[in-house]
């Protein structure tokens, strides 16, 4: 009975926590948008109206090409045990469920999806990769924060404080090679900062330790290693290449600074509570990064209108081009998002357990 009780009230804890962290991202989201448009819509109607919206097609492609690079990473990150046709269509399943529905829940759908190959993968080496994958990116885009400050008509030490930043992401990759190079270096120092910060004792990371290792044995091979971050490199220059484009259905004269800062601010964005799709922190953090980038006067409105327009209108495309590849994926992978749904459950039973101490 003790234990019925508490597996009911566990339950109910989790439960609250989702709803408590929806109604905090609904409120978030709302006071973003007022705080964007302000009380008179026209300046934004007009600048839709006048949307130069040829240009979302070769935007779109690049876009394309660019999550396949990521799915040609994912690839090599899980030692070439899966095809590249369904590393793609697997990753455009998570990102359509990742804009759908909250708590990134997309990442453990991947894993799933993995254990179901003919040659099935452990759903924890594939959620292991994928934080990989994250710090990678989180690298990456610490880069171009970097470069982006050096890029603008900043003060001299805003622009060497990029330049530290920058200097710190490819410290932070060296780190990762040494990692997966010499495994044991990782949990010395797990050791060492538990001794030096005794309540981590009590969270247990030796296991979550052992998986991050585990995702980073491939890049225990240099020339695995060189050809990950090459992958990287080339996703992103899609990325940026394809966000460059997607400005020219609103300003005229696009700049790469612009463009830098919009994209690093958008993907700091998902850490910010939200309803799902992230709306709001996303239009709010790219309206942010044109007016840095000085594409336009303020942040505020009226003046910000063609940066709210272009928001609205990126969001809108890359969340469109999300569900349809990832609905294409759903029926190359022959799965359905009941089916995802239940056996994401399964991935996350471990992770709610720990959530419900």
């Amino acid at each position: 009975m003790y234990i019925d009780d508490r597996v009911s009230y566990a339950q109910v804890n989790i439960s609250m926590k989702k709803w408590l962290s929806f109604v905090i991202g609904l409120v978030v989201s709302i006071v973003i948008f007022v705080l964007l448009i302000g009380s008179d819509l026209s300046f934004i109607q007009q600048e839709l109206a006048d949307g130069r919206y040829i240009y979302l097609i070769p935007a779109s492609a690049l876009f394309i090409i660019g999550i396949w690079t990521r799915a040609v990473r994912w690839r090599l990150l899980l030692n070439r045990q899966i095809s590249v046709t369904h590393s793609f269509h697997i990753i455009n399943v998570g990102y359509f469920l990742s804009g759908i529905l909250p708590l990134r829940l997309g990442d453990v759908a991947r894993a799933w999806l993995t254990t179901r190959l003919e040659k099935p993968i452990s759903g924890f080496t594939s959620l292991s990769t994928i934080v990989i994958e994250r710090l990678l990116d989180l690298l990456t885009v610490l880069a171009m924060l970097g470069l982006t400050l050096v890029l603008l008509d900043v003060p001299g030490e805003v622009s060497s404080a990029g330049a530290l930043v920058g200097a710190g992401a490819i410290v932070g990759a060296v780190v990762l090679a040494m990692f997966a190079y010499r495994p044991v270096y990782a949990f010395r120092l797990l050791d060492f900062t538990e001794r030096l910060i005794p309540p981590l004792k009590k969270l247990n990371l030796k296991p979550i330790t052992a998986n991050f290792i585990e995702g980073l044995r491939p890049m225990s091979q240099p020339r695995v290693a060189a050809t990950v971050v090459l992958w990287t490199a080339i996703s992103w220059a899609f990325s940026i290449g394809a966000g460059f484009v997607f400005l020219f259905v609103i300003f005229e004269d696009p700049t790469l600074s612009a463009t830098l800062a919009y994209i690093v601010l958008a993907s700091f964005s998902v850490a910010l509570p939200a309803v799902p799709g992230n709306l709001g922190p996303f239009e709010g953090a790219v309206v942010g990064g044109l007016w840095i980038g000085g594409l336009i006067s303020s942040a505020g409105s009226p003046q910000n209108a063609p940066a709210v327009a272009f928001a609205a209108i990126l969001h809108a495309t890359t969340l469109g081009l999300y569900i349809i590849l990832g609905i294409i994926g759903l029926y190359f992978e022959q799965a359905s998002i009941s089916q995802i749904a239940a056996g994401s459950r399964e991935i996350n039973k471990p992770l709610e357990a720990v959530a419900s101490d």
